[in-house]
Order: C-alpha cells, then structure tokens, then sequence
C-alpha cells in the first residue's frame, strides 16, 4: 500500500512556500521609493507650467516629476508663483512668478526649517563675513545680529579679514570666487534670507543627495575650511567611501538610526535626527566651539552643543572614547591658540610702534599672519575634532610653526629696518 503525505505536512508547505512568496514580494517590488519617470508622474493637466516646459526645458520637468514634492502634489506654480508685491516677481505666461523661490517661499511648507536655518551660521553671518551689514536691511540686519557667529568680538590678528579681501578683489574675483558659497547667506530683496538651493539642489530636491558629504563639499574644502578633506581621512569617511553604496539614503527624515547609516556624514552629524536627536537646520547647535576664529573661544551654547553632539557620538560609541576624542581637540585648540596669540601679540605691536600700517595686508608680514591661523590654525583644529591625524599635523601644526618662524623673523628685519629710519 502506498504512503499517503500526512495532511500537516501538505499544509504546513503550502503555508512556508505562502511566506516565502510575501517576503519576496515585499523585498523585491518597487516599495514606493524608487525612481519614476516623468511619464508617470500626473500634474493632474491643471500646471500649465510643466505642460510648456516639457518642450522648452525637459530635464528640469523631469526633474521636478522624480522629486517628492511632485509625488505629493506640489505644483510649480507652488514655489514660483509669488504675490504682485513681490520685488522679486517679474510678469510670465500669465503668472507672476519668482525664478528663483527664496526661502520666504519656501516658509509656506517648511516654516520651522526655514526659520532654523535663517537663525543659523548658513544665514546671514556667511554673508556679513563677505561683505558685510551693507546689503541687509534694518530688519533683517537684526535678525542676522542675534546670531553668536556675527556677535563673536574681535576676529583676531587685527590686519586680516574677510571684508578687506573682498573689497580688494571687487567685482572682477568674488562673483566667482568667494561669493559662490557665501551666498547661502545672501539677503534678498523679498526681505527673506539665504538661499536654500545651496544645498537642495532644484529641482529633484533629493534627500539621498543632502545627506552625502558630496553637497556639503562644494563649499567646506581647500586650505581654508578643509572639512571634506578631513572627512575623507577619517575612519567615518573611509566607511563611507567603501560601503556608503549600500546604505538607506532614502530613509525618512527623523527615522535615521545605524542600521540605514552605520557611520555618519556631515548631515549625521550636524542635522540629522538621529537617536535622541531631533533634525535642525541650524548647523550651529551641535558645536560648542568656534573653529573658524583666528583665535578660538566658547560659542554662547557650548555646554548644550557638546551634550548634542555626544548623543550623536553616543550612538556608536562609549561615552569614554567620546570624551577621551573632545580632550585630544581641546588640546590641538589650546596648543594653536597659544601660538596665534602670539602672531597677534607681534602684529599688534608692530602697529602700535608705527612700523607698519594697519590697513589690512599693507605688507607682506600681513599675508603671512593671515595664513597663519586662516590656514593653517583652521586646519589643525578642524582636523582634531574630525579625526583627520594627517591635517593636525602635516597641514596644520607643522606648517603653522614655520608660519610662526617666518612671522618672527620679519618682524625682527622690519623693527631693525625702522630702526635706521623705513616703514611700511
């Protein structure tokens, strides 16, 4: 007689090959998350604006129709179209329309982002550290003075700052030079500030995109402010340079924890939510110190800053390694600091004794002090607090004490040089 399968078994198979099937269809098929084509994005016929761009200038169409504000139903007509009063408005096609949103448009979505980054180190002091208040009115001139980088005091070696570079390298430099970052702060006549589009880039918007190193790296690099660099160096960027490609970049904002990431990014760490930490747009409220002065002091929320800082930390590493990291940059700070305090001591004097001038790089010591800390002081410190071994020393330190050297060598030929009677 032949063996019947027992009935349990029958069903106990049909019921693994079931869930075999839904696993496979859940990992498997589009989740929602994926890229569509422009095609198959609706603009429910009523955006006129897409139907004639789509002809005029089709990459930015389909752009926009990948982008999570198409999928949620965002028009352009949404961003672009602004009130009659608008100074920045201009007559089109029948509409009255911005070319370019400021975030008071983008304020009608996003209000608390928009105000964060409005009140942040992105706004209005990058261009105030450019040019200055000239641009800013009254109003916005007293928001951008409630920030702790305008209100800092004193930016250190008494010959060199950013507004004297700008001025003496007018209009034919900065448009391409400096003023390409800066203008993430840059006023605007609709009496809003910054620029958004710095970082979300138009007209995909794409969250993968502002959490990768890459976007922030168009501006945090070269001698100056070499975070990218630095990044690059650090076990963080190593891993991800090597693994990033498999991380859930597409993660929605808030939900981030190691499993999508298991190493941070300057988003990670700066804005992210990420464990008990909430998402800002205020890059400033997780620092507790400020690194870019010549001469580096406590920001007003230092204490609080670090604490939000090490939470971040705190979700891969012991609250041991984090403290032991913060005393290792303390020292690199304290170190530098000491050493541009005494450039400053010998500019200083150098001005009071009438041996130089002091307007901003009226001689070549002038340059070599700037360098001094904007470089090379800059570059230790910042590689200290983001575990780039190679830029505390060989780019920072060690050029900073030959930097040092040369600056007291000068001084000594100019102060014998004044002796028998010159002056620069």
């Amino acid at each position: 007689m032949t063996n019947q399968v027992p009935r349990t078994l029958i069903i106990g198979s049909a019921v693994t090959i079931l869930i075999l099937i839904i696993i496979y269809l859940f990992t498997k098929l589009p989740s929602g998350g994926e890229s569509k084509t422009a095609e198959q994005i609706s603009y429910s016929g009523a955006d006129k604006c897409a139907a004639c761009h789509r002809r005029v200038t089709p990459d930015i169409v389909n752009q926009f129709a990948l982008s999570t504000m198409a999928r949620a139903g965002v028009r352009c007509t949404d961003c672009h179209v602004v009130d009659r009063s608008n100074p920045m408005g201009k007559e089109h096609e029948g509409f009255f329309i911005t070319a370019s949103p400021t975030p008071k448009q983008c304020a009608n979505c996003h209000p608390a982002e928009t105000k964060q980054f409005e009140h942040s180190r992105h706004g209005g002091p990058a261009w105030v550290a450019l040019s200055g208040f000239a641009d800013f009115s009254a109003d916005q001139k007293k928001t951008v003075e409630q920030i702790p980088e305008v209100n800092r005091g004193p930016n250190g070696i008494i010959t060199a700052t950013r507004n004297a570079l700008f001025d003496m390298e007018g209009p034919s430099v900065t448009p391409a030079a400096c003023q390409t970052c800066h203008s993430i702060g840059k006023p605007n006549a609709d009496g809003s500030i910054g620029n958004c589009n710095k970082c979300h880039m138009r007209h995909e918007f794409s969250l993968e995109q502002v959490r990768k190193p890459e976007i922030c790296g168009q501006c945090h690099l070269g001698p100056d402010h070499p975070q990218t660099e630095i990044y690059h160096e650090s076990a963080h960027g190593v891993m991800y340079q090597t693994e990033g490609d498999k991380w859930n970049w597409r993660q929605k904002p808030g939900r981030l924890t190691t499993s999508d990431m298991p190493a941070p990014t300057c988003a990670t760490c700066h804005m992210s939510g990420f464990g008990n930490q909430g998402t800002t747009h205020d890059v400033g409220q997780r620092l507790s110190k400020f690194l870019f002065a010549a001469v580096t002091t406590d920001r007003p929320n230092a204490v609080e800053g670090r604490e939000a800082m090490k939470a971040i930390c705190a979700n891969c590493h012991s609250s041991r390694f984090v403290d032991e990291q913060y005393a290792k940059a303390d020292s690199v700070t304290a170190f530098v600091n000491s050493k541009v305090k005494q450039a400053n001591d010998i500019m200083e004097g150098l001005v009071k004794d009438g041996i130089i001038s002091n307007k901003p790089f009226a001689s070549p010591i002038s340059f070599d002090a700037f360098d001094l800390w904007h470089y090379y002081g800059r570059t230790a410190k910042f590689g200290a607090y983001m575990q780039g071994p190679d830029y505390v020393q060989w780019h920072g330190v060690y050029p900073l004490l030959q930097q040092l050297a040369k600056v007291k060598a000068e001084a000594a030929e100019l102060r014998a040089g004044h002796k028998r009677g010159g002056r620069l």
